[in-house]
């Protein structure tokens, strides 16, 4: 099909699923150290960038929604499984979350960055590349840095920042704190869920749907400056049929309404690149169902990384006796047995 089509309900099963995808595979105790004390972290930070105590007491990014229940004898794991079954508990959805009585920070926190992307559906060309799957849950790509290298996520906020300081009408105002504050969390470009070796679901951070929305208004950065995936079409926001009228304020919602989505078809380059963002992090396992099919990225993954966080040198040794005959390994290290 070239197209889904899910009710409301049906997209929160989808942020759901999202969600559990990125916190299961979490390591327990960096998740007890980083994720069960991200509000103090960010007050730590904040403080050593000169904001005042005064301003962290008031500012709704660092302070938490609810008092989390402290629970005796609690370690690390037992705290990465509490907030699992939070998840699966309720909806996932951060209402659903704050009703839950044992709930934790970063299933509310994540639950809010899950929540304020919008849902995108990616195929790879399957013909020639399909997608390798990894067993970290979940790949982003971050910001282009101001170098050129993908290393910061800084300048979609400097952007939105800029602009609130300089718009002077309230209702343009109100539009940027609001986006301001749902990409507080999420700031890298996009996540990347695999579900097959054609399709994966794909998180996209709010910005670029307010960059989509109100170019008519303003001088929005050029995608290539923010992203190595340089195509305006993979960042277009869904269509929504609703059932009610709407008036331009919150959505008014009903059983059946429809969210569509146009399913996007990646080049060759596009696979490949995204793979690469695969293959430099994975925890322990790499899975494809043809290595016929992720040749051509591993050899993108060896020209791209100039300091890769995986070795696959095996995989090259199978590669150069498989398809010596048929592909260029001129720049590529073999190890000869």
């Amino acid at each position: 099909s070239d197209k889904i089509v899910l009710s409301f309900d049906e997209v929160k099963v989808v942020k759901k699923f999202l969600l559990i995808s990125v916190i299961r595979s979490m390591d327990a105790e960096k998740f007890m150290l980083q994720e069960k004390k991200y509000y103090d972290n960010a007050k730590d930070f904040a403080r050593k960038f000169g904001i005042s105590e005064n301003e962290i007491k008031q500012s709704p990014f660092l302070n938490p929604p609810f008092i989390e229940k402290n629970i005796e004898n609690e370690n690390s794991f037992d705290y990465w499984m509490r907030t699992l079954k939070v998840i699966l508990d309720s909806d996932g959805s951060p209402v659903g979350i704050l009703d839950q009585p044992d709930k934790t920070y970063p299933a509310y926190r994540w639950s809010m960055t899950i929540n304020n992307g919008y849902l995108a559906f990616w195929d790879s060309n399957y013909d020639k590349d399909e997608f390798v799957i990894t067993d970290i849950g979940m790949t982003s790509e971050n910001e282009k840095g101001w170098n050129g290298i993908n290393v910061h996520n800084d300048k979609k906020t400097n952007f939105l920042s800029g602009l609130l300081k300089n718009e002077i009408e309230p209702y343009y105002q109100q539009e940027i704190w609001k986006n301001l504050c749902m990409h507080h969390d999420f700031t890298e470009n996009f996540m990347m869920f695999p579900i097959s070796a054609k399709r994966m679901i794909v998180e996209i951070d709010p910005f670029f749907k307010f960059r989509h929305i109100f170019s008519f208004r303003y001088d929005m950065p050029k995608l290539f400056e923010l992203t190595l995936m340089d195509n305006e079409q993979l960042f277009l926001p869904n269509n929504v049929k609703y059932v009610k009228p709407q008036d331009g304020k919150e959505p008014k919602r009903d059983p059946n309404d429809e969210f569509i989505y146009e399913i996007k078809k990646l080049s060759t380059k596009e696979t490949r690149y995204c793979n690469v963002l695969f293959l430099d992090r994975i925890n322990t396992n790499l899975g494809f169902s043809s290595l016929n099919k992720v040749v051509g990225s591993l050899l993108a993954y060896k020209k791209a990384t100039a300091f890769p966080r995986v070795d696959y040198t095996e995989l090259y040794k199978i590669i150069a006796d498989r398809f010596c005959s048929n592909i260029d390994l001129s720049n590529i290290k073999i190890l000869k047995n």
